[in-house]
């Protein structure tokens, strides 16, 4: 029996979701939103643990100015309800980051020729210009320069491999190059006091605020549909009806799973599967009976050989695991005093590794190994005062967020990869092909880094369902 008519039903309490659902509902519409889990955030979630708070992984977002967040936050008028850090301590929204006028200085010279300045280039890079990139790689974009290895690997492993979590010979060079360009003007590094998820959970909490529905640990096992019309949903605590769906639970399993291929075209079926997800993060969390790490709130371990391209990619997922790769760490206490107890510290770190939320316990103690080698080694003093460790991988990452419905995928970093084909004017379109069924998060309508991108994909998701509620309802 279906419960209460809204006029839009979201599916997930993502960054995306949650997002577009508290500005819908701010903006007058009678919106639900309905989250599989016990809290909002979905892969950046807050967790407690003894008395530790931090996020699932490692998540660090920027820029730390210009933010999508603040954006939301600011139209909800709740941005005294998250207090947003940097690594210098509180944030001021209203300052903005000094971007230098005067370019980095040059790589070094060759053959007694100045290179083209890689760093200025970036920085001052028209949008024109910037979306002429979408057809090649951010490695033949950076071919075009004489890049000195310690540029080259400060580029690539810490910035486009953190951000994107797509080899640097398959991102596209467009989305490589915006982001920088908004890191080098805005700055980067920005955390939340709690946790970041506690963005995701003060916007589920504006949805109800400004009149909407939430109801936690509700599993929608099926977006209904009729005459190729979005009705409503199915979930295991009833079923809701909406001439309006969003999902936030990634396209693939939207279409494959919820909905249910019958309903598509197949050619739009074969796209759908043919989309490629970004790379999956692997890590561990150390519980340590003393401060180690002092400071800094994060870092990277990285160096030329450890960047990652398509080849190396598959020579590890053969089980040809390099002898180094970039590492970065979190260390929540840094920034929040009250995200671990007295003297204590918590010391997260994430790396790549593969999406698959089947890999085999062997497998990913293989690549947990090589990870904790690798940490070691920077930080000797860390195995001494590990009280207790956990480690996460794609099985974890794709139970919190989106199902497994193709092989070999579902643990995905940051949903569909911002690939060459798949970024810029060809990011997926956010309708689906079915009337009143869009899609909301990192697989479509926003650009950035990882949580940056579903909000901005989550404000103009709401933009569009606003207008076609409305242009619906002059019918």
């Amino acid at each position: 029996m279906a419960k209460g008519n809204y006029d839009v039903i979201m599916v997930g309490a993502g960054f995306g979701g949650s997002s577009c659902a508290a500005l819908l509902a701010k903006r007058g519409l009678k919106v639900l939103l309905l989250e599989k889990n016990a809290r909002a955030g979905g892969k950046a979630m807050v967790m407690s643990k003894g008395g530790f708070t931090h996020t699932v992984w490692v998540v660090i977002t920027a820029p730390t100015q210009g933010n999508k967040f603040d954006v939301v936050l600011k139209e909800l008028g709740m941005e005294d309800k998250v207090e947003l850090v940097t690594s210098g301590g509180r944030r001021n929204p209203e300052e903005s980051t000094p971007s230098s006028n005067k370019p980095p200085e040059r790589p070094r010279e060759t053959g007694g020729q100045e290179p083209p300045n890689l760093i200025n280039d970036i920085a001052t890079m028209s949008p024109q210009d910037i979306d002429a990139l979408d057809d090649i790689s951010f490695q033949e974009f950076l071919n075009r320069y004489d890049v000195p290895k310690e540029m080259y690997a400060q580029l690539v492993g810490p910035q486009s491999d953190g951000c994107f979590v797509v080899p640097v010979d398959a991102v596209s060079a467009s989305e490589a190059v915006r982001t920088l360009q908004d890191l080098i003007h805005h700055g980067g590094g920005l955390f939340a006091k709690g946790g970041i998820g506690r963005v995701a959970e003060t916007f589920t909490e504006a949805v109800e605020t400004y009149g909407g529905k939430v109801i936690m640990r509700a599993r929608v096992e099926k977006i209904t549909v009729e005459q190729g019309r979005v009705t409503g949903v199915v979930t295991d605590k009833g079923s809701f009806q909406a001439p309006i769906v969003v999902s936030n639970a990634g396209i693939q399993p939207t279409v494959l799973k919820l909905v249910g291929e019958e309903q598509f075209d197949k050619s739009y079926v074969n796209y759908v599967k043919d989309l490629v997800p970004s790379w999956g993060f692997m890590g561990a969390r150390y519980y340590l009976d003393k401060k180690v790490i002092m400071d800094v709130p994060f870092g990277t371990i990285s160096s030329y050989e450890g960047c990652w391209s398509l080849e190396r990619g598959l020579k590890a997922k053969a089980g040809e695991l390099p002898k180094e790769w970039t590492i970065w760490y979190e260390i929540p206490s840094n920034y929040d005093p009250d995200a671990a107890p007295p003297g204590k510290q918590i010391v997260m770190t994430g790396y790549w590794g593969p999406c698959d939320p089947q890999m085999t316990e062997k497998q990913k103690k293989a690549w947990w190994d090589r990870g904790d080698e690798i940490m070691f080694k920077a930080f000797p003093e860390l195995p001494a005062h590990i009280e207790s460790k956990e480690y996460y991988s794609a099985r974890e990452i794709s139970a919190l967020s989106r199902d497994q419905v193709l092989p070999g995928i579902g643990g995905e970093t940051i949903g569909l990869g911002q690939v060459v084909s798949q970024a810029g004017r060809y990011k997926p379109s956010i309708h689906a092909p079915i009337r009143g069924l869009f899609y909301v998060g990192c697989d479509a309508g926003g650009r950035g880094i990882g949580t940056q991108q579903a909000v901005d994909s989550g404000i103009n998701v709401a933009n569009t369902v606003l207008r076609y509620h409305f242009m619906h309802q002059s019918i």
